[in-house]
């Protein structure tokens, strides 16, 4: 509407430099440079009022989140969370200085202290993925197989992980979208890797020691949306009682409880709202799955709808 587009004018910018970002950055998670535009946006924020500013940030989140694609469900959930950690944490434990500074009269002190907190929160996420490397690692021993789905920087990390401890292990790639960019990856790191079709799961699964995956998002109920191909490997490792692990940062917690491939929004299923023939995404229940890998810790789907609470309040 003409209101809005009066009111928030200035975000083509931000809007235009994270698709800029999202074109010359690969190998960052798409909802991390979101948060990232988020981030600049609070310190260039030239807003009165914390309302006011909250308000611009909801609708540059839903600007992001319109312009992000497959990445949709993890744009929403780190976004949200971003502004939730900047401005709502502030539980029983909080310290009385933060709490004076959200109730000061001007906006400066206040700007200063949510540009210092987004600062926070980015450092969090910059060392999430080493923490689930150290955590996951582990769990590859000598001489296991694992099968991955497509391409995820944070099962790339694991890998290299277990690599640089002088495991030994092989690990077979769905060709999916992006399962070549993994397989090349990893070879480049050393570690043996071999592109599978994606119908030759079944014929593979055998020699299969477990199966570990990256997320799109995990949901309420610890039910995962991943890239399309995902459900169908986990309900085949299920069959021959193959562990199915989860690698995911917690940014990535999302507050929606589908039950079925048709809950899941459309936004969150395709690339392009018009075109619904092709989801880019399906979903796993979480029975399918034994552990999830997250920087708060090893999960069980359970686990995750507590863990969900936590992080938003």
């Amino acid at each position: 509407s003409s209101g809005i587009n009066a009111e928030y004018g200035g975000m083509d910018d931000y809007v235009a430099e994270f698709e800029r970002k999202r074109k010359n950055s690969k190998d960052t998670p798409v909802a991390i440079l979101a948060i990232h535009v988020l981030n600049d946006f609070v310190s260039k924020s030239n807003v009165g009022t914390l309302q006011q500013l909250l308000e611009q940030l909801k609708e540059l989140s839903r600007q992001l989140k319109a312009t992000a694609g497959s990445s949709t469900t993890s744009v929403a959930s780190g976004c949200d969370l971003f502004v939730r950690f900047i401005t709502l944490s502030r539980g029983q434990n909080a310290p009385s200085s933060e709490i004076d500074i959200l109730e000061c009269k001007g906006f400066d002190p206040v700007r200063k202290f949510l540009v210092d907190r987004g600062n926070l929160f980015m450092k969090r996420l910059k060392d999430s993925r080493r923490k689930i490397a150290q955590l996951a690692y582990p769990f590859i021993s000598d001489g296991v197989t694992v099968l991955t789905v497509n391409m995820s920087r944070v099962v790339l990390e694991i890998l290299m992980k277990a690599h640089e401890k002088a495991k030994k292990f092989k690990v077979l790639v769905t060709e999916s979208e992006e399962g070549p960019l993994m397989v090349k990856k990893l070879n480049d790191q050393g570690i043996q890797a071999t592109l599978i079709l994606d119908a030759s799961i079944g014929f593979v699964m055998e020699r299969v020691s477990f199966v570990l995956v990256g997320a799109v998002g995990v949901v309420e109920n610890g039910g995962l949306i991943n890239k399309l191909g995902t459900y169908p490997v986990a309900v085949m490792a299920r069959s021959l009682n193959k562990p199915f692990y989860v690698a995911v940062e917690s940014f990535k917690f999302y507050r929606n409880y589908p039950l079925s491939q048709l809950d899941l929004p459309n936004d969150a299923k395709y690339e392009n709202a018009e075109d619904t023939k092709h989801p880019e995404v399906d979903f796993t229940p979480p029975k399918y799955i034994n552990k999830l890998f997250t920087d708060l810790g090893v999960l069980t789907p359970s686990a995750v709808s507590d863990e969900l609470i936590k992080l938003y309040i």
